[in-house]
């Protein structure tokens, strides 16, 4: 397993830029925010003056339509004075009767719709007559009565019309009065009274249309209003104008008030402007910090070569080192400055020497190389490198990086020797071991079970119930301990079955369960242990006779096991194991004064200080614990059981389970750096077709502002000319950056994170990347991808590696394809309600029957430079995810790979009902 580092070096010639060396003075970045804060205020006073200026003409107009209004309600009243003036001379001169002056009277009430009622008052200030024949409020006969005859009296002394204030009459309406004298020879002779309602005033005496611009309001002295010409709240109040309304006056007032148009808002304009500028002013501070952070960059970029932890170096195209950087003094203890012009090869180990040089030729060839190989230190000694070197030929140099892989490989080698003991361990025990799977189909048997029953392990691995080794006459009760194995009921002390040999021999075995986790800590099966107990079964009785023989058989498991009381918490029995690692006789102490790997109250399935006599047996607790001093792991089981005097108690079983905790971490490990491995090796395979991919921007670029610049040289130049060409090169820089964004997401080291992830966007991301090998060897890629798919819970840079590894995969299939037959298809589609199938379909050569059962096999591989262990991850990583890797052959000709995801919605009902 190997761990390429790739690193940007930057060539020896490389200088700070001007921005690095020194920045621009304050006044020039705040030259900008400046004249952008002017801006907005002069447009801001310049749209206030327009507005004020455009409000006093609309005022103005207000000011004429209230003018022209209000004269003629005033021309209407005077034209009901000159009547009543007329029939009050007619009354004086006597020339008029009762009915002459009901028709002169309901004929000009019925013209004026602002008139309620004309009525004579004679000097006793009684109703004589009064008109419409059918009115309630002054009825013939009535006397008038409080603000009436005050009003009467200015008549009668002032001799000419006299107008009251408005008053409110019982039925609720607003009414205004006019006095009219009646005068004969000087002397009066009663009064004419017009009473005008003043809703009618508002409502007949106004044009329509001024109705439809303004809203007219009627008030009096003190403010209030009498009356208004609409109920319309959606009124413009800054154009609102009062003027006196004489006659009548005595305080009263005509208010108009605009209408509400549907045309824009005042505060838009400023809206705008303040937006435009907040916008601007963003934008402005977006750039200085992109060019702060270019900067910054420019400076570490400069850093890194002096300060990387790997061994960076710039090699001539012969094998001479030219520039080296400190870590090879702390790795090799060479000088940096010591190293230009020495051969790599003569610091090469000898026996490593022939494969560093063909890896010289292929450099000087142009192609990017990795290697491993044996370096000397300044003091003699060797390490072990890892090498990644990129040629660039039309400079004649190549950019390495070394990795120090010692350590690495003195753990490889102690791992392969720890495989290789375990091996031998496993082969050399007596007892023996099976392993199936959650469907219950063999899936691993040791040597001690084959020697056991007769079978080999061909003939038993894959096999399913009526396994070989089941008596006919046993099937029934074998099928039932199978089943009860799978539902995971299996009792804590195994089980007896009866079996038999190939040869029919039967003989008594007995079995103990216990789950298969693998490395993710997820159960995979069930692992047995299968003793021949038929010899000690025959003993078993006298084995069970004495308590001496009882403590023997416990005093030789490797397991730790003690009985304590529930209620006291005193241990009353400890076997050796459990003596041994406390280092003293425990018996007749607390297990909690002892230190004794112990689990919490709450950790119990019920409390055991609880239990009655009734209630055993009944397991308490089954898990791992570590040990409070020493710090090594047990895998500890407790069940509460009755003891020989008839008190509940508690026994504990513990197995020291910190070498298999520790392998399994070491596992867990190697397959992070395998998967990291794999991606690295997949972007090394493309590192030369994306350098042509990054050519085509970049010279798009550079070919857009040389233009631009021989253009202003020559003093012929347009502005808009030189905007699209600049834009032309902005959109290839935006693309150049995207292509490089796309593999510094892929290649970079993280944990493993679900989350809700669009599976659109890593199907693109997964294209985009192959799209380029494709368009080299002439395959179409087709994306069939069902419209509204969920998100699905995953980690999206695991799932974009499986995606692209099956999309290489399926490209390599298709090598030797007819290219009008060069097709391969990236389909997704929903996989019932709760999961999302991705399937790769190729047109390619297809997998033989011995390929497909050993595909995922590490280390199996078709390909003459693969390394075996894509699909091998893959598979780890779809299993991760709670999915499943499934190969099958297309119809088409050719393979689909297909794998499951579960959705979003999926995975949050799994954790609520958890």
């Amino acid at each position: 397993m190997r761990r390429i580092i790739s690193v940007y070096v930057p060539a020896p010639s490389m200088s700070l830029s001007t921005s690095a060396r020194g920045g621009p003075p304050h006044w020039y970045w705040a030259a900008p925010y400046v004249a952008v804060v002017f801006f907005a205020l002069s447009m801001l006073t310049l749209v206030w003056l327009l507005q004020q200026r455009e409000l006093e003409a609309e005022r103005g107009a207000v000011v004429r339509d209230l003018q022209w209004a209000e004269q003629t309600m005033r021309r209407q009243m005077l034209g009901t004075e000159e009547f009543l003036g007329q029939l009050a001379r007619d009354v004086a001169a006597e020339a008029l009767d009762h009915d002459g002056f009901q028709l002169r009277a309901n004929q000009h009430i019925a013209n004026n719709s602002e008139l309620v009622n004309v009525a004579w008052v004679g000097t006793d200030e009684i109703v004589r007559w009064t008109a419409p024949f059918d009115t309630t409020d002054w009825l013939s006969g009535e006397a008038l009565a409080g603000e009436q005859i005050r009003l009467m009296e200015q008549a009668r002394t002032s001799g000419r019309l006299i107008y009251g204030d408005a008053y409110r009459t019982a039925r609720g309406d607003t009414v205004l009065e006019v006095y009219v004298p009646i005068l004969r020879g000087g002397e009066f002779r009663g009064a004419l009274v017009g009473a005008y309602s003043v809703e009618r005033m508002i409502r007949h005496l106004v044009p329509a249309w001024f109705v439809d611009k303004y809203r007219l309001a009627l008030r009096n002295a003190r403010g209030e209003v009498l009356a208004v010409s609409s109920k319309l709240q959606d009124v413009d109040e800054s154009l609102s104008v009062e003027l006196a309304f004489d006659p009548p006056g005595n305080g009263l007032a005509l208010r108009a008030t605009a209408l509400r148009g549907g045309g824009l808002p005042r505060a838009l304009p400023a809206a705008l402007i303040l937006g435009l500028s907040v916008l601007v002013l963003w934008s402005l501070w977006s750039l200085r910090i992109h060019v702060m952070r270019r900067v910054q960059v420019e400076k570490e970029r400069d850093r890194l070569f002096n300060l990387s932890l790997d061994m960076l170096c710039v090699v001539g195209i012969d094998g001479s080192f030219r520039r080296c950087n400190p870590a090879f003094e702390r790795i090799l203890g060479h000088a940096p400055d010591s190293m230009p012009g020495q051969p790599m090869i003569d610091f090469v180990h000898a026996e490593d020497a022939g494969a560093t040089l063909d890896a010289l030729r292929r450099l000087a060839g142009g192609e990017p190389v990795k290697f491993e190989n044996r370096c000397r230190c300044a003091d003699g000694s060797y390490k072990w490198l890892v090498w990644s070197i990129n040629p660039v030929c039309e400079e004649r140099l190549v950019y390495a990086v070394a990795h120090d892989i010692t350590g690495r490989k003195a753990a490889e080698q102690a791992l392969r020797a720890e495989s290789a003991f375990r091996k031998a361990m496993e082969d050399s025990v007596l007892t023996g071991l099976r392993a199936i799977d959650l469907s219950g189909r063999i899936i691993y048997v040791n040597s001690a079970f084959c020697r056991m029953v007769g079978w080999s392990e061909d003939e038993l691995v894959g096999a399913t119930a009526p396994f070989p080794y089941w008596p006919e006459e046993m099937l029934e009760v074998c099928e039932r301990n199978l089943q009860m194995t799978l539902n995971g009921q299996a009792p804590a002390s195994g089980f007896e079955l009866r079996i038999q040999r190939r040869n029919g021999e039967r003989f008594d075995a007995r079995f103990y369960l216990s789950p298969l986790i693998d490395v993710s800590g997820r159960q995979t099966g069930w692992m047995a242990s299968i003793t021949d107990i038929t010899e000690p079964k025959r003993v078993r009785a006298a084995l069970e006779a004495t308590h001496e023989r009882f403590e023997a058989v416990l005093d030789g498991l490797d397991a730790a096991v003690f009985v304590a009381d529930v209620r006291t918490d005193e241990i009353l029995f400890a076997n050796r194991a459990f003596k041994r690692i406390h280092g003293f006789d425990v018996v007749g102490h607390t297990v909690r004064g002892v230190a004794v790997p112990q689990p919490e109250r709450g950790d119990y399935r019920v409390d055991p200080r609880g239990l009655t006599p009734a209630d055993l047996p009944r397991e308490l607790f089954d898990g791992e614990l570590q040990h409070p001093l020493s710090g090594r792991w047990y895998h500890v089981r407790e069940q509460a059981m009755r003891w020989v005097d008839g008190r509940v108690v508690r026994m504990g079983v513990a197995t020291d389970s910190t070498e298999r905790k520790q392998t399994a971490e070491v596992a867990r490990q190697q397959e992070e750096r395998l998967q990291r491995t794999s991606r690295l090796i997949t972007m090394g395979e493309m590192a030369s077709t994306l350098a042509h991919e990054l050519n085509q921007p970049l010279s798009a670029i550079a070919n857009y502002c040389a233009g631009c610049v021989t253009r202003m040289q020559g003093g012929k130049w347009k502005p808009e000319d030189v905007l699209t060409a600049m834009q032309k090169a902005s959109f290839q820089a935006e693309r150049a950056g995207k292509i490089v964004r796309r593999v510094r997401e892929f290649v970079k080291k993280s944990e493993p994170r679900r989350s809700a992830v669009n599976l659109v966007d890593v199907l693109d991301d997964a294209l985009g990347f192959a799209d380029i090998d494709a368009r080299r060897t002439g395959i179409r890629l087709i994306a069939d991808i069902e419209p509204g798919l969920p998100p699905v819970f995953a980690d999206r840079i695991m799932i974009e590696q499986v995606v692209l590894n099956l999309i290489r995969n399926g490209l390599d299939a298709m090598a030797d394809t007819l290219p009008e037959q060069r097709l391969l298809v990236v389909r997704a589609r929903r996989f019932g309600d709760d999961a999302v199938e991705v399937a790769v379909i190729d047109r390619g050569h297809g997998i033989s029957e011995e390929g497909r059962q050993r595909l995922f096999t590490p280390f199996y591989t078709t390909k003459t430079e693969g390394m075996g262990m894509g699909l091998n991850i893959c598979r780890s990583i779809v299993e991760f995810h709670d999915g499943r890797l499934i190969v099958d052959d297309n119809p088409e000709g050719g393979t689909i790979f297909s794998f499951t995801l579960p959705t979003e919605s999926a995975s949050e009902r799994v954790a609520r009902s958890a």
